[in-house]
């Protein structure tokens, strides 16, 4: 094993994340623009969905090698990773405004899975039928989303969007889809060196698919809702985690449990995944503020729940 290799195979992940992150954001906000949708639904769907495939990947191979823990593990650690670091690194680089669809609609419904996955995997099994529905359900959410979005438009008139932006449609799928290999390229590097080292240090599968693995998947995230919070657009920065998270227990787990039925590790049941509901509830107080934005100190907090919880892990 090849440790120095394993290293620079991380740093070159870290690499493509930024600038996959950075160019996704960009396209993100050309796309609202031009379509009248509210950045934040971009965030929420587009963004989202596409940071979301390292997730995607990563799970659907794990499964197949018969490996559930790591499956699993990747989705529930993710979904933590990506609110207490992707949030809390974000509001850290700034403060981040809530916007009112965050609060009414997609933090409710991120706490409904959520509690749905934990009552769901109460038996150890998630199967065909439980990952149908999931499918289901993310289906019509997104349906709703984007039909709310068309509903409420943008306040602006065709006349005021700069001709570039009219005129660019190619070159903002060019580089979509740059952006996303950069991404996923990244995530795939990352993870290579990061899985080889937590084996070179002897961590079980569990904790490699809840810490090396998810947060590995879930650079992409935390990428893109850093360079949002740092070009000012928080309505994609808070927005891109909330739709990711769905997309990862919605569309990875059941997209995954349909090719192949999960069986589940009763300590992600009975742990990993009631601190999964616990740092999703915690975004409540942090977002029902009368400023409704989340501070600087928040996401300090944020990010030592993380570190804490990695360290109750090792």
């Amino acid at each position: 094993m090849n440790l120095t290799l394993d290293i620079v195979f991380i740093i070159a992940g870290f690499a493509l994340l930024i600038f996959g992150g950075d160019v996704l954001v960009r396209v993100a906000v050309q796309f609202a623009v031009r379509y009248k949708i509210p950045p934040a639904t971009i965030g929420l769907t587009v963004v989202a969905a596409g940071t979301s495939l390292p997730e995607l990947v990563t799970s659907i191979v794990a499964a197949l090698q018969g490996n559930a823990d790591i499956a699993v593990g990747n989705v529930v650690g993710s979904n933590s990773f990506n609110i207490m670091a992707g949030i809390g690194l974000a509001c850290l680089i700034r403060p981040n405004r809530v916007q009112k669809s965050a609060l009414k609609i997609e933090w409710p419904f991120l706490m409904l899975i959520t509690i749905g996955l934990y009552l769901v995997s109460t038996d150890l099994l998630i199967g065909r039928i439980d990952g149908s529905l999931m499918l289901f359900v993310l289906v019509a959410f997104f349906w709703y989303a984007v039909k709310n979005a068309k509903k409420i438009g943008l306040e602006v008139e065709d006349e005021d969007i700069p001709a570039e932006v009219k005129d660019s449609v190619a070159k903002d799928l060019g580089l979509l889809v740059l952006g996303l290999i950069a991404l996923i390229g990244g995530a795939e590097l990352t993870l290579t060196g990061a899985i080889n080292l937590g084996k070179y240090f002897g961590l079980s599968d569990r904790v490699i698919g809840l810490t090396i693995v998810s947060a590995g998947t879930g650079l992409p995230e935390l990428a893109t809702s850093a360079m949002a919070a740092y070009r000012g657009r928080d309505d994609i920065a808070i927005a891109n985690v909330l739709g990711s998270n769905i997309m990862n227990i919605l569309a990875i787990l059941g997209v995954t449990s349909l090719i192949t039925p999960l069986q589940v590790n009763s300590d992600i049941v009975n742990y990993d995944m009631i601190v999964c509901m616990i740092v999703t509830f915690i975004l409540l107080p942090m977002m029902l503020k009368k400023v409704r934005s989340i501070m600087r100190w928040e996401g300090m907090i944020l990010l030592g729940m993380y570190i804490a919880y990695v360290a109750s892990l090792l």
